[in-house]
């Protein structure tokens, strides 16, 4: 069994740690036990997880350093611009490669090695399979330096993209970190359902040998469905479910129209740049009064929605003062092109009654990014978006009691209840290694109970890559 005493005299190597089986403990405890760690990872949530498990251990915050790959490679880049060559704003698309790159020049220096030497006397990176090859790189040159350890699962390397692809446990992990050893305790289930953790595991294990799977075998609840807009696995006991609730299906706009359809009991969350608010607010910026008020009634079109009136039921004073309020509000927006009517808008659509906002964080972020620029703040809707945003990526969001999105956005984190609509859908998905490891992703989300749809009681997916 790995602990963090037999990791202390690892020069370097990887260890690999499925879904739930204790990684980020580990990981804390590790940085625990040296002076200088540098504990690097992907996002900024992951850097929040990791600093609080610390704090939960009751370690010593000085003992180790926490921070994104990112973050990190930024720094370095721009304390030396000559070697680094930084872009002075956030990079976009391919120039994420151009900073690892950069990063991996300035490591290329002695000076910059001593300060590399006296800063840390260790690495640890988590989350080493979302790693794509610039990445891998600057960390092979960190291991050159100083003793590194590798932590992730090949089975949650999700995050590859077309002409950019993440390493390869064989090819490129391996060869430079070679394997301690892999986690065997599925810790996230031992105090709240450990059949279910096993059943996980076994599920795993079919997934990698590319078997069928069972659907109706094990102590998760099935349900047979049409298609993925079959609500029945999201209400299914909801009354009696307590604590978190995650639906997870791999389409982003699936999620929005699930989300829609259960008139905002589950909430579609946003990702982290929010590319909706972004897009949005370019067009804003460009757009004269008239275009503005069409440009927010489309985005409340895909945020809102309204419970209808039941037979002979009327909208009470209030909502009709409220409505009236809103209509005013856009014809102002339409001459003016004023911010401020714009959160009129929003501001008043929230006082209705019947108003179901099943992409509150949308709204919310849209709201604030509006005021900042009705106050003067910034001088565009771009940039005060873009604000709004940064913080938080930073800080960390608040996720809603009940949430339905993507492996991708849910990844790293754990809910009490998962629920999977029409569990058929992962095998749509365009690239067929990725097949299986999206459906344990989604799995390995729940920590007490599990429901899941499907059109077919089997399934099968190709070999995970």
């Amino acid at each position: 069994m790995l602990s963090p005493r037999s990791l202390l005299g690892v020069r370097s190597g990887s260890v690999v740690a499925p879904a739930g089986y204790g990684k980020t403990e580990l990981i804390a405890k590790l940085a625990g036990l040296a002076e200088r760690t540098l504990v690097l990872t992907h996002t900024h949530a992951g850097v929040h997880a990791l600093r609080a498990r610390m704090s939960r251990l009751g370690i010593d915050p000085r003992a180790a350093a926490v921070d994104t790959i990112a973050s990190w490679a930024s720094r370095y880049t721009a304390a030396f611009p000559t070697l680094g060559k930084p872009l002075g704003r956030m990079p976009v698309g391919n120039e994420w490669g151009q900073l690892y790159t950069g990063g991996l020049d300035v490591l290329s220096v002695s000076p910059v090695r001593d300060v590399i030497a006296a800063s840390y006397d260790r690495v640890l990176v988590d989350e080493y399979q979302d790693c794509d090859l610039a990445q891998h790189h600057l960390v092979t040159a960190l291991a050159e330096q100083l003793p590194t350890i590798v932590f992730g699962d090949p089975m949650q390397g999700i995050f590859g993209f077309r002409g950019n692809p993440s390493v390869s446990w064989e090819n490129d992990v391996f060869p430079v970190f070679p394997l301690v050893g892999t986690l065997e305790e599925p810790m996230r289930w031992m105090k709240t359902n450990p059949h279910l953790g096993e059943w996980i595991a076994h599920v795993r294990r079919q997934l990698e040998r590319c078997e069928s799977v069972d659907l109706t075998g094990g102590p998760a609840t099935y349900l047979p469905c049409e298609d993925v807009y079959d609500l029945s696995p999201l209400f299914y006991e909801l009354d009696e479910a307590s604590g978190s609730v995650a639906a997870l299906h791999c389409r982003r706009g699936t999620c929005d129209q699930l989300a829609k359809l259960s008139k905002a009991a589950y909430q579609a969350i946003e990702d982290i740049a929010c590319k909706t608010l972004q897009e949005f607010a370019v067009a804003w910026d460009q757009a004269s009064a008239s275009d503005r008020e069409g440009l927010l009634r489309q985005l409340v079109k895909a945020a809102v929605t309204s419970k209808r009136l039941k037979d002979g039921e009327k909208d009470t004073v209030q909502d009709l003062e409220a409505w009236e309020r809103v209509v005013a509000s856009y014809r102002v927006l339409g001459v003016t092109g004023d911010p401020q009517e714009a959160v009129n808008v929003l501001s008043g659509l929230r006082l209705h009654s019947r108003v179901r906002t099943f992409r509150a964080e949308l709204i919310r972020d849209t709201t604030k990014a509006l005021a900042a620029l009705a106050e003067g703040k910034h001088a565009t809707l771009a940039h005060s978006a873009f604000v709004i945003r940064q913080r938080v990526s930073h800080m960390g969001r608040y996720l809603p009691r009940r949430t339905v999105s993507t492996p991708l956005l849910l990844k790293g984190l754990e809910f009490d209840r998962v629920s999977i609509p029409d569990a058929v859908h992962f095998d749509q998905e365009r690239d067929q290694g990725v097949r299986a490891k999206l459906f344990y992703v989604a799995l390995s989300r729940a920590r007490s109970s599990l429901v899941i749809s499907s059109s077919s009681p089997t399934i099968r997916f190709p070999l995970p890559n």
